[in-house]
């Protein structure tokens, strides 16, 4: 945590060293604002509000403060930017002085009315001393590691980066003194020499005596929301990340005893303790537009929860008297009863006499009420009570005749209001499931694709709720979704389903959106072929008839990464290509006969050694993924000639080289006197040497490919 998150919890760990001239035991004052203009002061004590000074605009923004939150620093640069002044403000008193400081600084912390804190860049921290209503730089401390800063008592901070930890006081003459240093990644003050290590797991740390102290649970997430050290012990508040509860975070109240080590929780995973625990142990509330300050024996006996004894899912005839048994718990741990008349009430009760019984409507089901009790520091404790009424079962399902495969909502009268029912599939598993109104109408969606000629039972009643508990069943009909069991992508030009069905009817047609692209009988075993397109996302293939349409999606049915790399030609000596990402592997055929494997887990481009292939000669590439084929497939074509070039104009009897350039992997010849100087072309060019020729010799150069096919042929002679 850097020091930004620290600007604004000062007063959760300001610890016990005091250097400096500091009013630690000072209440705490709240700025106090009506929308974004600043009125006040606001003391948690006195709980009076100290006028905002005139004269400094309401929207000045807040640099920094004491540890005590009685010192203010704010600027003023809220509308000229070419004047923005410093104000010095005291909370107690509510006057403002407005003060010079040097530029380019970001304020950290007010020491008390005479030094500051602040740091420039990233490693330099300054001491600033007030001449006058000048503050000037004191003492200044650098530390090249680019540290985060946290504080740790009014006048100590800590430098951290790196595992290490360097402590600083800042003294009564306004200079820096390193008081030591820690090795440690991450941490958290709590008070005096204890911290919350938090490096790995979450321990308490004593740096004097270097002694930890683990927590009753293993944590690693959790930070500090204050401390207070008595003679016997250290009181810890820790917060963590929560989604179980409103604001996302719960907080723990541990104690230390120093003389055994022991670590106790006193509260767990509670979102209603104090927001804040000062060092001095008064703890601070802020609930529901309220603020109380307490003193830490109160804040040990003030509650924490209520619980409503009276036993959860309780079953009850109608009509029978509750009378709930609320009890208090408090921080310490103490319970009490609690007053029905100190509580409210909420939910499925009725009030007669003064006595809350279960409503005795004739629609009952999963009833519950809560009880809430309103604490002297606003904070709201509840607890949540459930209850049931059993009833007998006259329900039936025989308006429901039949039960169609696919996703259908199913509307059948009971004849009794609040009667649940669960569908389940042969193999116990639960399809769904509701309850008949009030009106005993079950309004049941059903979804039961996939389980044609499958029984589904349905189970009436039951539970705590009926006094018994029926089952019928019924067997899904209606039309199987097509399977496709194959699909072959044939040289990209069409596509080919294989569809399977356990049974005959009706017709498959291939859409693509509402355009029909195909239509064939629905047979058990079918075959359906396509034009090639690359919309397979917009296609899909429905089957209707006698029952409703069931549809299925063809994107990505087919593969379409396996290819033959173009031309092929006779005289190409590797057949070159590439398989499909998901391929599994790939056959290659020439002219029908199998001639080599490719395997995706070993390679996905292939570069097969072949022989020459024959002008006229067909090869196929086969590529397998699962049920899905693709079929690659080309004629092989006769090379044209090799190409050169020639950049060389003349030769004399000096001459060792011509330069040239010819189609890639063809043989560059040059010839003299019946003698071949030859070289693989690189399709670059490239030089080509031969010793040094007599006046009058002829030169020739061409390129020529494996099968003898020749270039352009070019005759120098030597001059």
């Amino acid at each position: 945590m850097n020091w930004k998150h620290w600007m604004g919890s000062t007063a959760l760990v300001c610890g016990t060293w005091l250097t400096l001239t500091t009013l630690t035991a000072a209440a705490p004052y709240d700025i106090k604002k009506n929308d974004q203009a600043i009125i006040g002061f606001y003391d948690l004590e006195t709980k009076q509000t100290t006028p905002y000074p005139s004269g400094v605009s309401p929207y000045a923004f807040l640099r920094a403060e004491s540890a005590d939150k009685t010192l203010f620093l704010f600027q003023d640069d809220y509308f000229d930017e070419n004047f923005q002044p410093y104000y010095f403000m005291n909370a107690k008193t509510g006057t403002s002085e407005e003060v010079e400081l040097p530029e380019n600084l970001e304020y950290l912390r007010v020491l008390d009315q005479d030094h500051l804190v602040a740091r420039a860049g990233w490693d330099t921290f300054h001491v600033l001393e007030r001449q006058g209503n000048q503050f000037v730089i004191r003492d200044t401390v650098k530390d090249g590691r680019t540290p985060s800063v946290q504080w740790i008592g009014p006048n100590r901070f800590s430098l951290i980066r790196d595992g290490v930890a360097d402590w600083y006081d800042v003294q009564a003459d306004g200079t820096f003194a390193k008081v030591q240093s820690i090795d440690v990644n991450k941490f958290y003050p709590l008070t005096g020499d204890w911290i919350l290590d938090v490096s790995k797991t979450a321990v308490i740390r004593n740096v004097e005596t270097n002694q930890t102290y683990a927590l009753p649970n293993k944590r690693t997430d959790q930070f500090v929301r204050g401390a207070y050290e008595t003679a016997d012990g250290l009181y810890m508040q820790l917060t963590e990340e929560d989604e179980t509860k409103d604001d996302n975070r719960s907080t723990s109240l541990y104690y230390l005893d120093k003389q055994t080590g022991q670590i106790k929780t006193l509260v767990d995973y509670s979102d209603e303790l104090a927001q804040e625990v000062l060092t001095d142990g008064r703890a601070i509330y802020r609930a529901n537009g309220q603020t109380t300050l307490l003193d830490f024996k109160e804040y040990l006996r003030e509650p924490i929860a209520i619980d409503d004894r009276t036993k959860a899912d309780t079953v009850f005839l109608e009509k029978t008297p509750l009378t709930p048994d609320i009890q208090l718990t408090r921080i310490d741990g103490t319970t009490e009863p609690l007053a029905l008349q100190k509580v409210t009430f909420t939910g499925d009760v009725d009030q007669e006499n003064g006595v809350r019984i279960p409503t005795s409507q004739k629609r009952i089901y999963n009833t519950e009420y809560t009880v809430a009790y309103t604490t002297e520091t606003g904070v709201v404790l509840k607890d949540t009570t459930r209850y049931q009424h059993k009833r007998y079962l006259t329900a039936t399902l025989d308006q429901l005749k039949e039960v169609k495969e696919g996703l259908y909502t199913y509307r059948i009268d009971l004849g009794q209001a609040d009667v649940p029912v669960s569908v389940f599939r042969k193999d116990g598993t639960r399809i769904n499931g509701a309850v008949s109104d009030e009106n005993g109408m079950l309004t049941l969606p059903l979804g039961t694709t996939g389980l044609l000629g499958q029984p589904i039972s349905f189970t009436i009643g039951g539970g705590n709720v009926f006094d018994k508990e029926t089952t019928v069943q019924r067997t899904v009909v209606g039309y199987e979704v097509p399977r496709v069991t194959q699909s072959t992508n044939t040289n990209f030009k069409t596509f080919t389903y294989r569809l399977e069905s356990k049974t005959d009817g009706g017709t498959y047609t291939v859409y693509y959106g509402k355009k029909k692209i195909a239509t064939v009988p629905a047979i058990k075993k079918t075959e359906v072929t396509i034009p090639y397109t690359d919309q397979l996302a917009e296609y899909r293939i429905v089957r209707s008839g006698s029952y409703a349409s069931k549809s299925l999606s063809l994107k990505d049915s087919v593969m379409m990464s396996s290819v033959l790399h173009q031309p092929l030609n006779d005289e190409q000596t590797t057949i070159d290509g590439a398989l499909d990402w998901d391929a599994s592997y790939g056959k290659l055929y020439i002219d029908g006969k199998y001639t080599a494997y490719i395997d995706r887990k070993k390679t996905r481009m292939f570069a097969i050694p072949t022989k020459p292939l024959k002008a006229g000669q067909i090869v196929k590439l086969v590529a397998r993924k699962g049920t899905q084929l693709q079929v690659s497939e080309q004629r092989v074509v006769a090379a044209g000639n090799p190409t050169l070039k020639s950049y060389t104009t003349a030769l004399n009897s000096a001459s060792t080289a011509w330069k040239v350039k010819a189609t890639k992997g063809k043989t560059i010849v040059v010839t003299i006197n019946k003698k071949r100087y030859t070289k693989i072309a690189t399709g670059k060019t490239q030089t080509m040497t031969f010793p040094k020729q007599k006046r009058g010799t002829r030169v020739t150069v061409h390129a020529e490919s494996i099968k003898l096919r020749k270039s352009k042929t070019f005759t120098l002679t030597v001059k």
